[in-house]
């Protein structure tokens, strides 16, 4: 029954709607009638600004691996009969994704899914963020930054499964969480189409520097 009631747990927890809650008090604003009107960090930084976009990023990457650290590096639930640690954060990601509160609309599953990756494999989890960092670089869509880096997690994982240390559970959960990825940015895929998805700004004072080194 626990290893039950700890499922329900997990998805409250990636159910709380940080930048709601964030926006309400410090701006008094909806985010869901402001930008994309999504419940994730990236229209938070749009909408609300950096510090309040921060904070949102940090607290949806942490209750993903929340659970899973818990689980991991504790002996508290030790003697209780659970699932596999990675299954609780995923149910995290799903509770971020679909929130209860929200009529299941909430955000895109980034930075949950990769505080997931922090927790339970820190390597991955830098391979994620540099390969997003580039491809945020290179194209200046967080889109499609969020889902090359999804991709690429997914076969760094496939290949630590099968050349370093096999791990099945860790390959299903990191393909399930790259594939929701996939599937919550089937909008933004649409819009990159008809040219008119957003760019964003977080590489513009670096190319200036750039260019006045030259």
């Amino acid at each position: 029954m626990v290893k039950y009631l700890l499922v329900i747990f997990a998805y409250l927890i990636g159910s709380i709607p940080f930048s709601f809650i964030l926006g309400k008090i410090f701006k008094g604003q909806d985010i869901r009638k402001l930008g994309s009107g999504n419940l994730g960090a990236t229209n938070a930084f749009r909408v609300f600004g950096k510090p309040i976009g921060f904070a949102v990023l940090i607290l949806d990457t942490l209750k993903s691996g929340f659970l899973v650290f818990i689980m991991i590096n504790t002996d508290w639930m030790s003697t209780w009969d659970l699932f596999p640690a990675l299954i609780y954060g995923f149910i995290s990601v799903i509770g971020h994704v679909f929130p209860i509160w929200f009529k299941f609309k909430g955000g895109k599953g980034v930075a949950s899914s990769f505080g997931l990756l922090l927790i339970y494999n820190p390597l991955v989890a830098l391979a994620m963020v540099i390969t997003f960092l580039i491809t945020e670089y290179i194209t200046r869509y967080v889109s499609v930054s969020s889902t090359v880096a999804a991709i690429m997690a997914f076969i760094t994982v496939v290949c630590l499964h099968f050349f370093v240390t096999p791990d099945l559970i860790f390959v299903i959960i990191t393909g399930l969480s790259a594939a929701l990825i996939i599937v919550r940015h089937r909008s933004n895929y649409k819009r990159l189409k008809l040219g008119t998805e957003n760019r964003v700004k977080l590489f513009d004072k670096l190319d200036q520097f750039f260019k006045k080194e030259q």
